[in-house]
């Protein structure tokens, strides 16, 4: 059904709550008159229905009914029949969704801004789910996939569908050291834990250059005694 909007094409397709008046109809497009135009003949029709049968006949209007050709003076705009057609009482579009509201056709637009059975689309711009709009809420919140959710580890905003990959990437992930030593560091302390906190990096000696081959434990808390003897003894000391 199209709804009032004096710009379209042909009448209004609506659902009146009464049988619609024969004066009310146009001729040529079978539904209500929206921008009734008189003839000199004494028909009505639709402005756009008017407008499109002079196209047909190369600027020449006809009367669709008598076959009368008119000049411009013989048409009028007929602001009664108008008044009285945007008056009458029609439903909802949606009434066989259930809603239940009813009005004057020419306040229908307005209700269909609000009207929570009229279809609309996601707000996200990437979703294409079409959806009534009392749904709309719920599905924005819970289910659409380009949804805001917010990452359990550095709490940063991420679209849903891609929150799987960016956690497996995030910073601020905990993961077991790759030292194995028991602990869980954050992904972007990793580095900084190896070096200088891991008890199981294991460093070269300061005198690797000139062939010392004995590593230490970054923090041994019981290095063994024989080692460190060995050690020394290596160096000389």
């Amino acid at each position: 059904m199209e709804s009032f909007d004096p710009e379209k094409y042909g009448g209004y397709d609506a659902y009146f709550l009464h049988e619609l008046l024969d004066g009310y109809e146009c001729p040529v497009c079978k539904t209500a008159l929206r921008r009734p135009i008189l003839t000199m003949c004494g028909h009505r029709l639709c402005f756009s229905c008017l407008e499109e049968i002079r196209k047909r006949n190369n600027g020449v209007l006809m009367c669709p009914l008598d076959k009368t050709v008119l000049n411009s003076e013989e048409i009028f705009p007929d602001k009664f029949t108008e008044r009285e057609i945007l008056q009458l009482k029609v439903k909802c579009d949606n009434f066989s969704k259930s809603c239940q509201w009813t009005g004057e056709l020419k306040s229908i637009d307005n209700h269909l801004t609000s009207c929570e059975y009229q279809e609309v689309k996601c707000l996200n711009e990437q979703c294409s789910a079409t959806l009534l709009r009392k749904e709309l809420s719920d599905h924005m919140e819970k289910h659409c996939i380009y949804r805001l959710v917010t990452c359990r580890y550095c709490e940063q905003k991420i679209v849903f569908c891609n929150n799987q990959s960016h956690e497996e990437n995030c910073e601020c992930l905990p993961l077991c050291c790759v030292n194995q030593c028991g602990m869980k560091i954050l992904r972007k302390k990793m580095s900084s834990h190896i070096t200088d906190s891991c008890a199981n990096t294991i460093i070269p000696c300061q005198y690797l250059n000139i062939g010392c081959k004995f590593k230490f434990n970054t923090t041994c808390p019981n290095p063994n005694p024989l080692l460190i003897y060995a050690h020394s003894l290596w160096l000389g000391l």
